[in-house]
């Protein structure tokens, strides 16, 4: 038998928990950030973590967020319960991981951080007042709303140390990133980098 091909069968038959190993993650990016995420917050992407590792072609999708909206808005209490879910998860999980996906895009992060704020607002509306299970869920959906850009920031965090990935971005693209999300960790990098973000007037620049 090829050693080889034995040692490569070891690694992926690895007995790994993904619920232990994101939750470890997330805990070690709020220590970098100095962020302290509240436990509805930290339990939430820890389980979309562990979604999208799970993921199949249909999951990672970058389906126009507009479009499922517009379906959502057509659709039943339950249909919208599920879309507004999709569409706030899809956003939230491109936001973090995914920023330089927005460079060959039309529209910004912005756009997706908006999208995904109102999701979850929507679906914390939706659960509201109904069953005890669905108005814990309405909670916990109105704190990913408010929560929204912090937890960006963490997926970010995540990304950068399980992939690489900050290393490979260049200044102008966490710039970009920046002025769309004024998110503090990017400003931070950016002052690692020797740069001080300033939003600019367009107007100044007319």
């Amino acid at each position: 038998m090829d050693s080889s091909n034995s040692s490569n069968s070891n690694i992926w038959t690895t007995d790994i928990n993904p619920q232990a190993f994101f939750r470890e993650k997330v805990l070690d990016a709020q220590t970098r950030q100095g962020i302290q995420l509240s436990e509805n917050v930290e339990f939430y992407i820890v389980n979309l973590l562990c979604d999208y590792l799970r993921a199949d072609d249909n999951k990672m999708s970058d389906e126009c967020l507009a479009l499922i909206l517009k379906k959502a808005l057509e659709s039943s209490h339950g249909e919208q319960i599920f879309l507004y879910k999709k569409i706030g998860d899809t956003a939230l999980y491109f936001s973090g991981f995914f920023q330089e996906y927005f460079n060959r895009k039309c529209f910004d992060i912005k756009y997706y951080v908006m999208m995904g704020e109102g999701a979850y607002e929507q679906l914390s509306n939706l659960m509201r007042k109904r069953n005890a299970s669905e108005a814990a869920m309405s909670e916990i959906y109105g704190e990913m709303a408010s929560s929204f850009g912090t937890a960006v920031d963490i997926l970010t965090d995540v990304s950068e140390n399980t992939t690489g990935f900050e290393t490979h971005r260049t200044t102008l693209s966490l710039y970009d990133a920046w002025l769309s999300t004024s998110s503090r960790k990017l400003a931070r990098d950016l002052n690692k980098r020797g740069v001080t973000p300033i939003h600019v007037s367009k107007k100044a620049v007319q």
